[in-house]
C-alpha cells in the first residue's frame, strides 16, 4: 500500500515554530513517504494541480494539519475525494507532539522502504487568509457575496463561490460571523471554534452569536443593510475598471508619444 504522510507547516502561524520544527525532524527518520507543505491553504490555490499530482498516486493518507473538517474541504478544492482515500488527520491545535509522532511511527510499521521527502511552497507574501465553503452547511442564500465589498464571492446559477481569495482582506472573518447556517471557515482564524473549522459545532451558542455578530454588523434593516453593501461593491469595482483603464491610456500615450519623429 502506498501511505503517504502530509505535513502542512501551517503560514498562518497557529502553532509555534519550535513545534513545527520538532515535528518535520522527526519526520526525517519515519518509514514512509513524507509531504511537506509550507501551507496547504496557499498552495490550494497557487499551485492546486502541483499540490493534486503529490497525493493523486497515495492509498492512504496521514495528514498533520489543522481541524480535519477544513484538510477535507481543502483536499476536495484540489480534486482530492478523501472519502475514497482513507485519511486520517491529525490535528496539530489539539493534540501534543508525542501523540502525534506515536501515530506517524505506527503509519509508518512494516512499511518497507526507507524515508522520502518532498516539499512544495507557496508565496510568502501572501498569508492565505480567505473563506473556505463548507458545501454540506450552505443554503445558496447569497449573503455572504452581497455582504463582501472584494469581489471574493460569486453568486450565480444558485450557487456560491470562492472566485478571488486573494482579494480577501486579512484577519477580516465578518462573512463567517453573519452567515446563518455557519457554512464558512476560515482556517487562518486563532480563536477557534467553527469559524476556525472545528468539527465540533455548537449549534444554539453559534445562533446566538450570529443574531449578536448580525445586529452589531449591519444593525436592525439586514436587507436595505445587504443592498447598500452591494451597491458600494459595484462602486468599487467601477472605480477601479476606470482606475485601470486611465492607465492603459496613460501607457498608449507614451508608447505613442515616444514613436513620434523628433
Amino acid at each position: 500500500m502506498q501511505r503517504k504522510i502530509l505535513f502542512c507547516n501551517c503560514g498562518g502561524k497557529i502553532i509555534e515554530e519550535a513545534r513545527k520544527n520538532e515535528i518535520a525532524t522527526f519526520l526525517k527518520d519515519s518509514s514512509t513517504e513524507v509531504i511537506q507543505l509550507s501551507d496547504l491553504c496557499g498552495l490550494s490555490v497557487t499551485e492546486k494541480e502541483r499540490t493534486r499530482q503529490l497525493l493523486k498516486d497515495a492509498e492512504e493518507l496521514l495528514i498533520i494539519a489543522c481541524y480535519p473538517r477544513t484538510i477535507h474541504l481543502l483536499l476536495k478544492s484540489i480534486g482530492i475525494d478523501s472519502n475514497t482515500i482513507p485519511t486520517r488527520v491529525l490535528n496539530f491545535k489539539e493534540l501534543d507532539n508525542e501523540a502525534i509522532f506515536n501515530a506517524v511511527q505506527l503509519a509508518s510499521e512494516n512499511s518497507g522502504i526507507t524515508s522520502s521527502i518532498e516539499t512544495l511552497s507557496t508565496d510568502d507574501e501572501w498569508i492565505s487568509w480567505y473563506p473556505i465553503i463548507d458545501e454540506e452547511r450552505c443554503t445558496n442564500c447569497g449573503q455572504c457575496a452581497n455582504f463582501c465589498l472584494f469581489s471574493v464571492y460569486e453568486n450565480t446559477d444558485q450557487k456560491v463561490k470562492v472566485v478571488y481569495p486573494q482579494g480577501c482582506k486579512n484577519n477580516c472573518p465578518a462573512c463567517a460571523r453573519i452567515c446563518p447556517h455557519t457554512a464558512i471557515i476560515f482556517p487562518k482564524y486563532v480563536h477557534g471554534g467553527a469559524i476556525s473549522g472545528s468539527d465540533v459545532i455548537d449549534e444554539v451558542a453559534e445562533q446566538q452569536r450570529q443574531m449578536q455578530d448580525i445586529s452589531s454588523i449591519l444593525g436592525s434593516d439586514i436587507y436595505s443593510a445587504l443592498e447598500q453593501r452591494k451597491i458600494r461593491r459595484q462602486s468599487i469595482i467601477r472605480n477601479e475598471e476606470m482606475k485601470k483603464a486611465m492607465e492603459e491610456r496613460e501607457k498608449a500615450l507614451k508608447e505613442n508619444n515616444n514613436k513620434e519623429p523628433v
